[in-house]
């Protein structure tokens, strides 16, 4: 699973169409008043094959409460957590992959 989304800029002054980003990170932590959270870090990648040594062009970190991301369409955690972040504002027209 992953999400593709067209890069209108970068860090390296090109854009990137059909930027391919992956979940590197989805963790569990517990806040002292509010409950669990989630944090998701996505790496972007200027290929949809990257390999362990393939550097990213993009990089996104996110926070949620775990509650929202338990209420999220999806059939295990982590495909929740795909679904959650292809919502988020910085990824408007993104799409599953």
């Amino acid at each position: 699973m992953a999400i593709q989304l067209d890069l209108s800029t970068s860090q390296y002054g090109t854009a990137f169409t059909g930027a391919y980003f992956r979940i590197v990170t989805a963790s569990i932590s517990r806040e002292r008043e509010d409950g669990f959270s989630v944090m998701i870090d996505c790496s972007g990648f200027a290929t949809a094959t990257p390999t362990d040594d393939t550097h990213p062009v993009d990089f996104r970190r996110y926070h949620a409460p775990l509650a929202t991301i338990e209420a999220t369409a999806g059939d295990d955690f982590l495909s929740k957590c795909y679904t959650w972040v292809m919502t988020q504002e910085d990824m408007t027209g993104s799409s599953a992959v």
